[in-house]
């Protein structure tokens, strides 16, 4: 009882207690949409014509999708602040429909040959159907999370002891 409390207490005031899961949501989510796309799929370091990149693709962020939304579900439970844990939930249905939609779309390019899928299966009905999912669900995650982060920034600033100026006694009512 007394570690679930001292946990309530830390992490009802966002500050550094609040920073280090923050930043993990930011290195799980955000910096693999960044950077899979382009290493994999913009023809600029695996080159288009290489038929083994798109399945690459699905095979890393797979994995990494599963533990971005293990980050949001640990976040989800973590803060006190009631914005905070609806912003979180919001983005943990996103990353949900986000792995759904990877996850089929992994499952359509194994389906239609694997590494030599043609290129072709991004016009084709099943990959384009999970693809929508996993779009969508990974673009609202990204918007939530920039305003989970400045919500969270919000509160810190709000929640700051006012500082006593020099020669202004300290009011506290």
């Amino acid at each position: 009882m007394a570690a679930i409390q001292r946990t309530r207490i830390s992490s009802s005031v966002v500050g550094k207690p609040m920073l280090l899961p923050i930043v993990r949501l930011w290195l799980l989510i955000f910096v693999p949409f960044v950077v899979l796309p382009f290493l994999f799929l913009s023809g600029k370091v695996v080159p288009y014509t290489a038929l083994w990149g798109h399945a690459v693709f699905h095979l890393i962020y797979l994995p990494i999708a599963a533990a971005g939304w293990w980050a949001v579900w640990r976040f989800v439970r973590e803060p006190s602040h009631l914005a905070l844990r609806v912003i979180a939930g919001l983005m943990l249905l996103c990353q949900t429909s986000f792995l759904f939609g990877h996850a089929g779309e992994l499952v359509s390019v194994v389906q239609r040959g694997f590494f030599s899928a043609p290129y072709s299966i991004f016009s084709e009905n099943p990959h384009m159907f999970f693809a929508m999912f996993a779009v969508a669900g990974i673009m609202a995650s990204e918007l939530l999370l920039i305003v989970l982060t400045v919500t969270a920034a919000v509160q810190r600033l709000l929640r700051r002891s006012p500082r006593v100026t020099a020669g202004q006694p300290f009011d506290p009512a």
